[in-house]
Order: structure tokens, then sequence, then C-alpha cells
């Protein structure tokens, strides 16, 4: 399974690509709230009780994306849902003996290409903002053997820190990173969700929190990883954000605008860097960068994008509101929720890829809208 796994993800995603350039994404009718509320029922699977990512060709249960729509989808009263969709993922994980990034259709707990740190800090982060602490006491003995798992394979306990010179599975993980804020991030997160559920973890929350400021914030933006002190990244300046590792009102006000001053926000939120760098490219080669250039790099990617609206809605609510606008704009223009878009606005494309469709990330957008009282 292991093996065939990519194969069959692939073709999958090549089988729908095929589709979608002959008939076009399928348009959803009504107006952005309209077409994320029918987005949203189509992304529950009924048959097995969970959420996914969506109804094109990620069809899979994935931590991470789950982990950055479950608040929102609470919010706009989809309990019940969410609730059957963390149990299924409780059950699948404990029956795969193990926490890993996605669970496939097929009930397959999965990582590609490696193993990835911000699978049991995200899913302990659902646990906790989703109000199912009581689960986590019931499945207490799997997840502290996880959480022992997770400090092994990933922590530094000397520095509190990802391990050097590993390349995990995380967010834009096309790319090597050397102890990336993101992956430190993560362990701060589990360091503190640990606490909050009753598990054991090597050090305290507060300690994990303030290394990540100590490590990677350069004095206007938090770093991409331990190399790179001066490009302003994408996931770097909203993850420790949007998790609340960092709760700092006045770094949180920099970084977005440094986010701003280096368009990672144009034409809308968000990319991962400004520009294409070939040189850095053809040193972080592989086989999915290959097949979908630039997927990880000045592409605009919606889940992130709307991740950073969440916290620069608390900075800049005006500069906030203009962009979840511009979100509803393009649900409405292409009849649905897009996964991302390329560097100037288009629907992403490859000629072996075109960007998923009906993104049951859409929810984060649609609880903001209406927090903002945006009228697209």
């Amino acid at each position: 399974m292991p093996i065939l796994l990519p194969l069959t993800e692939s073709l999958r995603m090549l089988r729908r690509a095929r589709r979608v350039k002959r008939e076009g994404f399928r348009r959803y009718e009504g107006d952005p709230e309209g077409i994320c509320g029918q987005i949203i029922a189509d992304a529950y699977d009924k048959e097995r009780g969970y959420f996914r990512v969506s109804s094109g060709h990620f069809c899979e249960f994935y931590v991470r994306d789950f982990a950055l729509c479950c608040e929102a989808l609470v919010a706009l009263g989809y309990q019940d849902e969410v609730a059957c969709t963390v149990e299924y993922a409780m059950r699948a994980f404990e029956r795969e003996g193990r926490i890993a990034t996605m669970i496939t259709p097929r009930g397959k707990a999965y990582d590609f290409p490696a193993y990835g740190p911000d699978a049991l800090a995200l899913f302990l982060l659902t646990l906790s903002r989703t109000g199912h602490r009581a689960l986590a006491t019931g499945h207490k003995r799997f997840l502290q053997r996880e959480v022992d798992r997770f400090v092994r394979l990933v922590v530094d306990e000397r520095t509190m820190l990802p391990r050097r010179g590993t390349r995990f599975t995380s967010m834009r993980d096309h790319t090597k990173r050397d102890a990336s804020c993101y992956d430190a991030t993560m362990v701060a997160l589990a360091a503190r969700e640990c606490e909050a559920l009753g598990l054991r973890f090597p050090f305290a929350a507060g300690d994990a929190a303030a290394k990540v400021k100590e490590a990677y914030w350069n004095g206007a933006f938090f770093c991409s990883d331990l190399r790179e002190r001066d490009l302003v990244i994408g996931d770097a300046n909203t993850m420790p954000f949007w998790t609340r590792v960092c709760r700092d009102r006045r770094m949180r006000a920099s970084a977005c605008a440094a986010v701003g001053e280096a368009g990672l926000d144009d034409p809308f939120p968000l990319r991962y860097v400004s520009t294409r760098d070939k040189a850095r490219e053809k040193v972080d080669w592989h086989l999915a960068a290959a097949l979908a250039p630039g997927y990880e790099t000045d592409s605009v990617w919606a889940h992130l994008g709307l991740a950073y609206l969440r916290v620069l809605a608390q900075a800049d609510a005006p500069r906030a509101r203009r962009h979840v606008r511009a979100y509803g704009g393009l649900i409405r223009r292409h009849g649905t929720f897009l996964e991302l878009y390329d560097a100037h606005g288009a629907p992403y494309e490859t000629p072996l890829y075109v960007t998923d469709e009906a993104m049951l990330w859409c929810a984060p957008w649609l609880a903001l809208a209406r927090e903002l009282e945006v009228r697209a």
C-alpha cells in the first residue's frame, strides 16, 4: 500500500486534470455564501462520516486542512459533522497505530513523502478547539505514545527546536528547509496542547514558545528557517500567530506589514514567496515539483491565505476586509472555491495538473466574511 498509494493518487489527479481541461470546473449556483454552503455539504462523506478536503481530487482526510477549517465549521453550525470527523480520525489513527498526515478514502493512515510534525500538533489542537478533550482522555495511552514518537523523531531536546538536517512533511514540503519556523511552531504547539490535554512533553509550553521567538524573529518578521534570515515567507509569518503560539500584538502587526511590503498578498493572500528562485528550485528538485513547477513558490494558496486573513483581521481589519471581499469575487467568478492560483491570479494549471476545486477551505472564508460583515 505505501508504495502504490502515491501512484494511485497521481493517477486520480491526472484523470481529473484531463476532465477539467475538457469540461471546466463544476460550477455551483448562487451567491458566494450559497456556493460555500453547497461545497461544505458536498465535502462531508455521509457514508464514512468525515470531512474530505475537497470534492475534487483531494478526497482524503488531511489533518492540516481540517485543523484550518474546524473552528469555522463549528461556528457555522456543523458541530455534529465535526464531531463525527474527529471520532473517525481518532479511530482510524488508533487502528493504524499512528497519527499521520492523511487518511485515505480506504482508511489508511499515510505520510508523504516523510513524517510530518504538524500531524500530531494540529490533531491535538483540533481536539482542543472543537471541544473534544474528553476524546483525548479516552485515548490517552495511544496519544501519549504518539507524543513520545513525535519527540523522538522531531525534537532536539537541547534546543527545543526541530532537529537540523532532517526533512519533514509539512506546509511547503517541496522546499528543503533547515529546522523551519513552521516546524518549530508545531513543536511549541504540541508542547502547549499536551499541557492542555494532560499528556507528557519534555519541556514547558511557555519555554517552547519563547524559543520560537528567540530563534526565528529577526526584529521585523519570522524567518523561514535557521539559515534564511532575510526572506519574508508566508507560512512563517502566519502560523505562529494563527496557532497562538505567538500572541504579541506588535509582532503580529510587524509581520503583517512585512507580508504586505513583500507582495505576498498580491494579487490576494497568500504566496509562500513573492518571486520564484530558479536556482533554489534546482536544489529542491523532486518529481512532484517537476510535474507542478511553482506549486509551492509564488503561487497563491487559499488555505494559507485564509489563515493569514484570520491573523490580519486582528492587526488591520480594513485590509482584511478588502481581501475577504476579493476572495468572494473569486468564488462568484469561478462558481466554486479553488485550491490555488498562479502568480497572476489565474487558476493554477500545468500540462499534468489543474488546481483542485470545491475545497472545504471555503468554511474559514465564510465564517470570516460573516464576522467582518463583508458582502461579496
